[in-house]
């Protein structure tokens, strides 16, 4: 599968999902030094779903390498035998992984910080969040041969703060990173070797969790607003 395969089944997974709506037209660079090349979008929730005054979103951004480029171009055998040489053309190799990258992020309007909650509500927060996205982006693994293979991982929440000219310290967001892998399958000579899995369906998934993680993080984000405030319906 090469990259605009890839995009393609990328594209129909979002459209699927219903994600569409809520994407912002997406950058794709490619890297001079190593010629990978990287994709991102962001996606946003309307603002009438939005817990006021924080604005939730989500980049999602995976990126090509140039040996992913390489080894979509030809066979698996060719590529054995150009890098391993003739004799071991049909050795087994693994299946090729791609990783996909989310961040959502809860941020307030520019020059409008909130006051820092007090630890009852951080705590408070973080169980929330664990409870709420635990079943959609979690860590992921299994022991392989005395290693541990790690197919997804969410990270812990962090907060974004800035001083004031008076030394307290106010907060401006928050964010939490996580990333999945989608396995990619191979194009063989021999067309007696089984196929592997087309990704789309492990991918339509991912995109269905991320979108729902989105509302669920949103959701969180009462616990960090001070008492005066009041969400609007």
């Amino acid at each position: 599968m090469n990259y605009e395969q890839f995009r393609a089944i990328w594209y129909e997974a979002l459209n699927e999902a219903g994600m569409w709506p809520y994407l912002f037209p997406p950058t794709e660079t490619v890297e001079l030094g190593n010629m990978s090349r990287t994709y991102q979008v962001y996606a946003h929730l309307t603002p009438l779903r939005e817990v006021k005054p924080f604005h939730v979103s989500a980049r999602l951004r995976w990126t090509w390498d140039a040996l992913q480029v390489a080894r979509a171009a030809t066979t698996e055998e060719d590529l054995m035998a150009e890098l391993l040489g003739e004799d071991e053309r049909h050795k087994d190799n693994e299946q090729p992984w791609l990783r996909l990258d989310v961040t959502l992020s809860a941020t307030l309007p520019w020059g409008s910080p909130l006051p820092l909650p007090e630890p009852s509500a951080w705590r408070d927060w973080l169980v929330d969040v664990k409870e709420r996205l635990d079943p959609l982006l979690s860590t992921e693994w299994e022991a392989r041969d005395e290693r541990i293979a790690v197919f997804a991982s969410r990270s812990e929440p962090e907060a974004e703060v800035q001083p004031a000219a008076d030394g307290r310290l106010s907060l401006t967001g928050v964010k939490l990173s996580a990333w999945e892998g989608i396995n990619l399958p191979r194009q063989w000579d021999d067309p007696d070797r089984e196929a592997d899995e087309d990704p789309y369906d492990q991918l339509a998934d991912f995109v269905e969790r991320v979108l729902e993680a989105m509302d669920e993080w949103n959701q969180s984000l009462v616990h960090l607003l001070p008492r005066e405030f009041t969400r609007e319906e």
